[in-house]
């Protein structure tokens, strides 16, 4: 059971209650930078660095009734075409912008707040839930607002990141249903009878085309909005106070200073305490959260992108049939560890942990090395299946090549989501060889890729640069 310890500022200024309004929405009519990919690929936002490697280019995407999604991505150099770029004076409006969607480390709060929730029923009560309806999912939660809200968010942002690696092909495929349940027992309900003993938390079933995801939420929720009233309330006291000495103190500047630093400062306290404990809840939901965008990932591949052949929607470009198991659970693994930095998704970087373990694999500190290449192309299903003993070391083993692979595929020879990686995925779904199939896609046979692979890995750092070669 998670458990959640949370702060309450407590100021010396304390208030009688008061409503605290909401914060109104923004603009839709903002100014962009304009990256064009050589490619033909089009983004929009805000140029954040360009130097002789590349551009560092943060994407902004805005929907009526949606949460604001920024996306930072880094851009080789020769994947750009040209940059179309702001005026110097909207530069600095879009700056003013963005900056606003997180004044106190809040954007995702701001983000939180702006999204529209519908009622739903839940296990036959009418309006006893929440739903949201975004573009590729809909989510519905017997968990609290708070909570709800904050799923709606994230689940956003990693579709926009799935999208921005994968863009969809068939954007009238059905959407994937996301059932977040608010107590284990409810979780158990939504998984059925059959469901068997509860590993994971979060469950992805394609036949259903939904992942049904459970834990302690409700209670984590109460405390949250508990404690989120109390700091409104706190901070409606002290905007009060500070407007009380305004009117008290007019004309007398020293006095006046001294009782707006005291007010700025229980503001701080509170505002600190805010963000205690939005860290408290993700340190207590991160496991739940990593295996949500884990299965989500599953989902989308499987529902937008690479539905199998036989159920494969019209579009401009002929259905490739699904990914490989490994290649799935590569990827998966990857966004798995997006992380949320303030109030953004970030995507690129090499999860520390799975690096450090692939890393010592190979240097001989730990036993059992990688997986060879040619046996991961060619692994089923139930090499990923964990149990006991020898068969959860193998799944150890497959789980860690598939995401070393997946990334270096991924990042470095970029070519997942290219029409070289279409051709292989239909090599592989129309019964070819996938050894073949692969040395195809990478252009060089599979000892020479092996090699490569291999000097890569060490040199790989967390945020996704290489150490110098020696």
């Amino acid at each position: 059971m998670l458990t959640l310890g949370l702060l309450i500022a407590c100021p010396i200024l304390a208030a009688p209650p008061a409503p605290v309004p909401m914060p109104v929405g923004v603009n839709a009519e903002w100014p962009f930078d304009e990256l064009i990919l050589t490619n033909g690929g089009r983004f929009r936002g805000l140029l954040l660095e360009e130097s002789v490697r590349g551009i560092r280019f943060q994407t902004v995407r805005r929907a009526a009734g949606r949460p604001t999604v920024t996306l930072t991505l880094f851009f080789n150099r020769d994947e750009v075409a040209r940059v179309l770029r702001l005026s110097e004076a909207d530069r600095l409006r879009l700056q003013q912008k963005l900056e606003g969607l997180d004044p106190h480390g809040a954007g995702e709060r701001k983000r939180m707040e702006e999204l529209t929730l519908d009622p739903a029923d839940w296990f036959g009560r009418p309006n006893a839930a929440f739903q949201y309806e975004s573009d590729q999912f809909t989510l519905i939660s017997g968990a609290s607002e708070e909570i709800s809200r904050r799923a709606a968010v994230r689940l956003e942002q990693i579709y926009t990141a799935f999208a921005r690696l994968l863009p969809p092909r068939f954007p009238a495929a059905r959407k994937t249903t996301v059932y977040l349940a608010g107590s284990p027992e409810e979780y158990r309900k939504l998984l059925g009878p059959t469901a068997g003993p509860l590993h994971n938390p979060a469950v992805y079933d394609p036949i259903g085309n939904r992942i049904v995801c459970g834990s302690d939420l409700r209670r984590l929720g109460e405390e949250l909005t508990a404690t989120r009233l109390g700091h409104r309330q706190q901070l409606a006291g002290i905007d009060r106070y500070a407007e009380n000495i305004r009117a008290a103190y007019k004309g007398q500047k020293a006095e006046l200073e001294r009782f707006n630093e005291l007010a700025q400062r229980e503001r701080r306290r509170v505002w600190a305490a805010e963000r205690a404990n939005d860290r408290a809840f993700d340190q207590a939901t991160r496991r739940l959260f990593a295996l949500l965008y884990h299965e989500a990932f599953h989902s989308y591949a499987g529902t937008f992108v690479y539905p199998p052949r036989a159920a494969g929607l019209p579009s401009s470009r002929p259905a490739t049939g699904e990914l490989p198991r490994w290649l799935n659970e590569g990827l998966a693994q990857i966004f798995e560890t997006a992380v949320i930095d303030a109030g953004e998704l970030r995507v690129g970087h090499a999860d520390p942990v799975r690096l450090e373990r692939v890393q010592d694999r190979l240097s001989g500190k730990k036993p059992g090395g990688l997986l060879p290449v040619s046996e991961l192309l060619r692994a089923g299903s139930d090499l990923y299946l964990a149990a006991h003993g020898s068969t959860e070391a193998d799944a150890i083993r497959a789980y860690l090549s598939s995401w070393a692979v997946a990334f270096h595929l991924t990042f470095d020879r970029r070519v997942v989501g290219t029409r070289a990686f279409d051709e292989y995925l239909v090599q592989l779904n129309t019964g070819q060889d996938p050894i073949a199939a692969f040395e195809k896609l990478v252009g060089q046979p599979l000892p020479e890729y092996e090699a490569a692979l291999r000097e890569y890995l060490p040199r790989l750092l967390p945020d996704g640069s290489l150490r110098p070669k020696r």
